[in-house]
């Protein structure tokens, strides 16, 4: 599984994205690889997705858009069979039974994507979530808060500087 490393949109390609499977050329294309066995990763994968549909209920108005500042990661299958690369895609909208939106990273390789960057996906695909709160810090981003470790130092503090203390905002506790 590749990761890219979100402050905001700047950060975005920060937090960017990540490959989950196969080896890749992370230094060249920006993104981390981890493998589908790494238990850190996929425990904040999880954890995320635990309070996702509590996200999405925030995130989504009435007409099922997300409003500004609203991203999800998703895992899309790659050219390379059991390797997902997952990015993050905002803005995006409720469609039907799944989603569709616009990758906010440069895909590595991503078939399914058109060439403006829409996508479409489905709630399972969603590996994480993340917003801007009112205080101006990023929440969510359980990735992210793992790949720091494997960032470029200078990416890291950036990114350290905009997460919130906790992924999740006091009032969803």
């Amino acid at each position: 599984m590749k990761f890219a490393p979100t402050l905001f949109l700047v950060l975005v390609g920060a937090l960017g994205y990540f490959l989950i499977g196969g080896p890749g050329d992370s230094e060249a294309s920006g993104t981390i690889d981890y493998s589908k066995a790494n238990a850190t990763m996929n425990d904040a994968q999880a954890e995320a997705r635990d309070h996702l549909d509590t996200f999405l209920a925030m995130a989504l108005n009435a007409r099922g858009v997300a409003g500004q500042g609203m991203l999800v990661k998703v895992a899309f299958p790659t050219s390379t069979p059991d390797e997902t690369e997952v990015i993050w895609v905002g803005p995006f909208s409720a469609d039907g039974d799944g989603f569709e939106g616009i990758l906010a990273n440069e895909p590595v390789d991503i078939p399914a994507a058109s060439d403006t960057g829409r996508v479409t996906f489905t709630h399972a695909m969603i590996r994480d979530w993340m917003f801007t709160g009112p205080d101006g810090k990023l929440y969510g981003s359980y990735t992210t808060r793992v790949m720091l470790p494997d960032m470029h130092p200078q990416t890291a503090a950036q990114l350290r500087a905009a997460l919130s203390e906790n992924p999740l905002p006091s009032d969803w506790n």
